[in-house]
């Protein structure tokens, strides 16, 4: 029984001691697999958490970039807001855009809630985005902070994005619309993804009220829901995980931003090897009691089940070293390398990304002296500083510093190192960052700060900023200078109230009228509203102005300016307006009076042209109805001439035509004037031969001069164009015109024509024709007015020499409507020079006539003469038949018509105005009618020769016109020009009387 008992007894103990040795041996499996996996989730997360706050950091470097890109348009200067939708600021934003792959977008939100630019569209559409979270959160808040929005799906792939926003402010402070960055957090996905971690891990990004915003392995239904927890900071544990089964997770705030990083690792993954070992355990204690066989049988389960866990935690290290292989894959991508010191401490293992940081070849420990001979030489003091106080004690620090790398380029490092462990295994781990392009975006932003500083040192005024808490910040030199003893009380962090109530103490201020609480109060109320420019004078008479502006962050900023010149000037320009008021009033009295003068003198004025019209007018009409009679009068006493006459009736004959012919000269004088006031007399520009025109002009009056035994010549300048371009008509009037006033004033001696040219660099020719007579010549008075209308030397030189006193002011008239000039150069008793000067354009000989030209003295004539006058129709029928010709007298185009349809003429002579039908309308009719006759020669007859009018006769179907007065010589050689050829022979032509040639109507 004894030996049973204690059999049993050392079976007993035998089971308990296997009980608690398989109790201890799982207990220390298992705290061993959850402590490593702890130390593993909490390096992870660690880790991840910089990685993350360094992403985040760049995207918020960019939005404070972009703002204060955007701060140089002064936003609330008249266009600036419109300049935010620029394409110049949509390519900032595209560039910026470029520099980080997280970010999906940048976009400006306008106040009004529409999109004002796009970084990856133009032109920017007109959408609203007035419903986004970040857009209503920085509406409805007075807010500088960032802010983080819930996730949204991006409307056009589908993909999960956040916004990461700033507030913009216009200079006042107000609210001008937001800046945001969408961060496509697929990128985050994918970067945990790269992690590797094993089945039943996960790694999620949250926002800090616990909204989770990524996650791997990737769950569409958790994004965006929320799951409180909580983080005290560093690295928390909890035991359960966001889908409820338990978890080892280790949380890790994201330095600067309300965000969170955790690593998970399923309880099941993590313990699976001790649970099975713990069954194993239990059995085999149960066994125990069946006997020591079965309890071997046990141990040596128990021995596999201990090799089946320890190959079970190599395969979860493998899995680790592989995750840590990630993590430094990470590491190297967050520019991020950790060392841990040995436990001596006088080495430190480091990571790769270490290594590449440093330039330094890989080892397996480095000195610390290594590490401290790669510190700048200007920062050794201050780590090492650093460094010793953090070891004394026991406790962490974080110091930046710069390196020099083997290869002599010089980096900007961070270091961030703490104690870990306690006692015996107490060791220091830390990491260091590469913060070189952080550091030269701060030398950026330093270098922008200083620039701000000088221009507002530049300024011509005073400048004055407060920051948000109304504490003072600076103030530039002109400020100073302005205000020297408030700017001795302004000290950088002073308070305005506290500042105001300090001048008051110093006797700076003292308000009048008022408690000075009650001063301050008002005072303060009106700076807190700002913006409006205030003006007051101060005690030693200057003048200032002040305007205040809010800034963006809630502070304020002054402008002071000395307006004492300006008050004085404008002071002054007070009273001059007034003055000048004064004067205004009565100039516009004055004014008045004058627009009521010039009334009065625009009436008289209109009066006096309208009767000087009317005069012309009459004149003109008079002049042509007394012209009809007394030209018919003119030929019938030149046909009276050819007829057999007595002495006696030859002498009365000669005296009836000479006073007929003055007085038709004094008729043709009074017309060509009338026309002339009238403006109906035009200059034509045409082709003429200019030798020929002085030479006929010279032959024309040679008779007259021989009457008066005058010496009348031509001489023409060697090289005188033969060819010019003007108006023949009238520049031969102003010729005769002179010369028969130099035959008129002249009793004795001799008148010569002289003709010269100059050519002009324009290729024109300068035609100059002068007049030189030996006569009576004039005195200077004389000559003054010479050339005025019905102006002569005096009453005896007209009764003797008679004429109008027109002659003259027609020619110059004339002159001046073809742009030239006409003088006179004359002595009394010594005869006169008058001179006429015209520019004319070169011109071409005229090309001669194609139609046939028949001698209508080799055959008799059938000539229709359609004419209304009657004393007209009988002294053309005259001329005719004395030529042999065969006359029909009509008086009216439509009898012409008539007569033309009914028998064949050779030829019509067509007076242009007669009743009834007119000769225009006459011919127009004659060239409808069918058959030959309607193909008969016309030659208008016409006391209308202006410019244009021939082109409208031969419009009408006219071949060729005459004008009146009717010369003989052009009507016959009309005649010539269009007589068709007949077998008939006619009388020869016979030879007309010298008298015959004179000018005849």
């Amino acid at each position: 029984m004894r030996s049973t008992y204690a059999t049993m007894i050392v079976a007993a103990f035998l089971t308990v001691l296997m009980v608690v040795a398989a109790g201890l041996t799982i207990k220390n499996l298992h705290d061993r697999v959850e402590d490593e996996t702890k130390a593993n989730l909490a390096r992870l997360s660690f880790v991840l958490s910089e990685e993350s706050s360094r992403s985040f950091k760049a995207i918020d470097l960019i939005l404070k970039d972009a703002i204060e890109h955007l701060g140089l348009y002064n936003l609330r200067r008249e266009g600036g807001d419109a300049k935010i939708g620029w394409r110049e600021t949509h390519d900032f934003l595209n560039e910026k855009l470029q520099l980080l792959p997280q970010i999906d977008r940048l976009l400006i939100i306008g106040a009004d809630g529409r999109l004002r630019n796009h970084s990856e569209v133009w032109p920017i559409p007109e959408i609203s985005l007035a419903d986004r979270e970040h857009y209503r959160f920085f509406r409805d808040h007075d807010t500088s902070e960032l802010f983080i929005s819930e996730p949204v799906r991006n409307r056009m792939d589908g993909s999960w994005v956040m916004q990461m926003a700033r507030r913009l402010t216009d200079s006042e402070g107000n609210f001008a619309g937001v800046l945001s960055a969408g961060v496509r957090l697929a990128y985050f996905t994918r970067l945990y993804k790269n992690i590797g971690i094993q089945n039943g891990g996960s790694i999620s990004l949250w926002r800090s009220d616990g909204m989770i915003l990524a996650r791997y392995p990737f769950a569409d239904e958790m994004i965006g829901q929320f799951y409180p927890r909580k983080s005290s900071g560093g690295t928390a544990f909890w035991d359960i995980g966001v889908d409820g089964s338990p978890r080892l997770v280790a949380v890790h705030d994201v330095d600067g931003f309300p965000l969170m990083i955790s690593a998970t690792m399923a309880e099941d993954a993590v313990q699976g090897s001790w649970r099975r070992d713990a069954i194993i355990l239990l059995l085999g204690t149960a066994a125990a009691v069946a006997g020591i066989l079965a309890l071997l049988v046990l141990l040596g389960r128990r021995v596999r089940g201990m090799k089946e866990s320890e190959d079970l935690l190599e395969k979860q290290n493998k899995l680790l070293a592989e995750q840590s292989e990630r993590l430094l894959e990470a590491q190297r991508i967050g520019k991020v390398g950790h060392w841990v010191t040995d436990p001596s401490r006088e080495a430190a293992v480091w990571s790769q990304q270490l290594f590449d940081i440093t330039g330094l070849p890989p080892s397996e420990s480095v000195p610390f002296e290594t590490l401290l001979d790669l510190v700048h030489p200007e920062d050794v003091v201050g780590y090492l500083r650093a460094r010793e106080a953090a070891r004394a004690a026991s406790s962490g620090y974080n110091y930046e510093f710069r390196i020099i790398r083997p290869d002599g380029e010089m980096r900007w490092v961070r270091m961030e190192a703490g104690p870990r462990g306690q006692g015996a295994d107490s060791y220091f781990f830390g990491i260091i960052q590469d913060i070189t392009e952080r550091k030269m975006a701060e030398t950026v932003a330093e270098e922008s700060r200083l620039r701000l500083v000088d221009a507002i040192e530049a300024l011509t005024k005073g400048f004055v900023l407060f920051d948000k808490d109304d504490r003072f910040v600076m103030s530039n030199t002109h400020f100073r200078e302005m205000f020297p003893a408030w700017a001795a009380l302004m000290q950088p962090g002073i308070g305005y109230e506290d500042l105001l109530r300090k001048a008051h103490e110093t006797g700076l201020i003292s308000p009048k009228g008022a408690r000075f609480e009650d001063w301050l109060r008002q005072k303060r109320t009106r700076h807190l509203a700002g913006s409006k420019a205030v003006e007051h004078r101060e005690p030693s008479g200057r003048w200032i102005q002040s305007v205040d502006h809010r800034t963006s962050d809630g502070g304020f900023v002054g402008l002071r300016t000395d307006i004492t010149a300006f008050k004085t000037v404008q002071a002054q320009l007070e009273q001059k307006l007034a003055y000048v008021q004064a004067i205004r009033s009565d100039l516009e009295d004055q004014k008045r009076e004058l627009e009521a003068a010039g009334a009065e003198l625009r009436a008289a004025r209109d009066a006096a042209q309208a009767a000087n019209r009317a005069k012309s007018d009459f004149l003109a009409i008079m002049s042509h109805e007394i012209r009809t009679p007394l030209s018919g009068m003119v030929g019938m006493v030149d046909l009276l001439r050819g007829t057999p006459l007595t002495e006696e009736q030859k002498r009365y004959t000669v005296l009836a035509k000479e006073s007929a012919d003055l007085l038709l000269e004094v008729i043709n004088d009074i017309l060509d004037f009338s026309k002339l006031e009238a403006g109906r007399l035009q200059s034509e520009q045409i082709d003429f031969e200019l030798p020929g025109l002085i030479e006929s002009a010279v032959s024309f009056m040679g008779e007259r001069a021989k009457k008066k035994n005058l010496d009348l010549k031509a001489s023409l300048a060697p090289g005188l164009p033969q060819f010019l371009r003007g108006d023949p008509t009238r520049i031969r009037q102003v010729v005769l015109n002179l010369v028969s006033n130099a035959i008129k004033f002249t009793e004795q001696g001799s008148i010569e024509v002289r003709a010269a040219h100059c050519n002009h660099d324009d290729g024109t020719v300068g035609l100059r024709v002068e007049v030189i007579d030996t006569g009576i010549g004039m005195s200077p008075e004389i000559q003054a007015q010479i050339f005025d209308p019905f102006v002569q030397a005096d009453t005896s030189i007209s009764r003797k020499y008679g004429g109008s006193g027109l002659g003259l002011a027609i020619c110059r008239q004339l002159c001046t409507a073809m742009g030239g000039s006409i003088g006179v150069e004359s002595e009394p008793g010594r005869g006169s020079r008058f001179w006429i000067e015209l520019t004319c354009p070169r011109g071409a000989a005229p090309v001669g006539s194609s139609e046939p030209a028949v001698d209508p003295t080799e055959r008799e004539l059938d000539i229709l003469v359609a004419e209304d006058s009657p004393i007209i129709a009988t002294l053309i029928s005259s001329l005719l038949l004395k030529q042999g010709f065969k006359p029909t007298i009509v008086v009216n185009g439509a009898k012409a018509v008539a007569a033309i349809s009914e028998r064949r003429y050779d030829l019509v002579l067509m007076d242009v105005q007669m009743p009834e039908m007119d000769g225009i309308s006459a011919t127009k009719a004659i060239r409808q009618l069918t058959g030959p006759e309607a193909q008969v020669p016309i030659i208008a007859l016409t006391a209308n020769a202006l410019v244009g009018q021939r082109e409208t006769y031969l419009a009408a179907g006219m071949n060729d016109y005459v004008t009146k007065p009717i010369q003989p010589p052009l009507l016959f050689a009309a005649i010539r020009r269009w007589a068709p050829p007949r077998q008939m022979a006619s009388p020869p032509l016979q030879p007309v009387d010298a008298a015959l040639a004179l000018p005849v109507s």
